[in-house]
C-alpha cells in the first residue's frame, strides 16, 4: 500500500504550534554528531528504537516527525500511521531547514 505523507514547511509547523500542543518526534540517530539542535519540547527517539518505544507516544495528539534532512522521518511516519497514530506530516527539509529559516531550537 502506497502512503502519501504530508511535508509541512517550518512556517506551517510554527503556525500549528502557536494554536495547539502537538507531539514533535525527532528520529535522528543517537550518535548524530553534526548538530545538537532540537525543536523546543520535541521528543528524541532514534528510528532504530521506534518499534520498542512508540507505545509511549500519545495517541490522542497530532504528531509531526522530523530528523536532520528528511531522510528518515517519512519512514517513521508510515510506521506510526500503520500503528494507529495521528501523524499529520513530516518537517520538510528537517531541522536543517528549521534552523536555516530561523525558528527556535534548544541544544541538548
Amino acid at each position: 500500500m502506497k502512503m502519501k505523507i504530508r511535508k509541512l514547511t517550518p512556517k506551517k509547523i510554527s503556525k500549528i504550534l502557536k494554536k495547539k500542543k502537538i507531539f514533535i518526534l525527532d528520529v535522528r540517530p543517537k550518535d548524530f554528531k553534526r548538530d545538537s539542535s532540537f525543536i523546543v519540547d520535541s521528543v528524541h527517539c532514534p528510528l532504530l528504537d521506534l518499534t520498542e518505544r512508540y507505545h509511549n507516544f500519545p495517541k490522542d495528539k497530532e504528531i509531526v516527525i522530523t530528523d536532520w534532512a528528511m531522510r528518515q522521518s517519512t519512514l517513521a511516519a508510515k510506521y506510526l500511521i500503520k500503528e494507529g497514530y495521528n501523524v499529520i506530516g513530516v518537517l520538510k527539509g528537517g531541522i536543517e531547514r528549521w534552523k536555516h529559516d530561523k525558528f527556535p531550537v534548544e541544544n541538548r
